[in-house]
C-alpha cells in the first residue's frame, strides 16, 4: 500500500524540517551575537579612538560587520524560516502519532483510510510550509501588493 510506504518516510521527513529549522536557527543566531556584540564593541572602540586615532579603522569595520549582519539577518529571515520548519516538523510528527495510535481524527478507520487521510494531511502541511517559504521570499513590495 502506497500510502503505508509513504508513512514510513515520514520520520526521514520530520528529521530534514527540523535540520532545516536548526541551520536556520544557528545562522539567526551568530548573526544575532554579531549585531549584540558588535554594536556594544562599535560604541567602546568609537570611544576609544577619541585617544587612538588607529582604532577609528577599527569602529568602521565593526560599524560594517553589524551593519551586514543586521542586513542579512532582515532580508533572509532566519529566525522566521527557522520557526516554520520546526512547526511543520512538529505538525507532521504529531500526525505521525496520532495515526500509528488511531487517535483524533483517525480514530475507528481502518488502515486504508487512516493512511490515505494521513497522506493528504502531511501533504497539505508540506504545501502550507511550501508556501510559508514563498511568502519569506517575496521582496515587501510584492507583500504589500497583494
Amino acid at each position: 500500500m502506497a500510502q503505508k510506504r509513504y508513512r514510513d518516510d515520514v520520520p526521514d521527513l520530520i528529521s530534514q524540517f527540523r535540520e532545516d529549522a536548526g541551520r536556520s536557527r544557528r545562522i539567526h543566531n551568530r548573526f544575532q551575537s554579531v549585531i549584540i556584540v558588535g554594536s556594544v564593541a562599535t560604541s567602546a572602540i568609537a570611544t576609544a579612538s577619541v585617544a587612538f586615532s588607529q582604532a577609528r579603522w577599527l569602529t568602521v569595520a565593526a560599524s560594517a560587520a553589524v551593519g551586514l549582519s543586521a542586513g542579512f539577518t532582515g532580508y533572509f529571515k532566519y529566525h522566521e524560516r527557522s520557526f516554520n520548519s520546526q512547526q511543520t516538523a512538529d505538525a507532521i510528527e504529531r500526525e505521525y502519532e496520532a495515526v500509528e495510535l488511531r487517535v483524533g481524527k483517525y480514530l475507528g478507520l481502518d488502515e486504508k483510510r487512516a493512511y490515505a487521510l494521513f497522506a493528504d494531511t502531511v501533504e497539505r502541511l508540506r504545501d502550507e510550509q511550501n508556501k510559508r517559504q514563498q511568502q519569506l521570499d517575496q521582496p515587501a513590495e510584492v507583500k504589500r501588493e497583494e
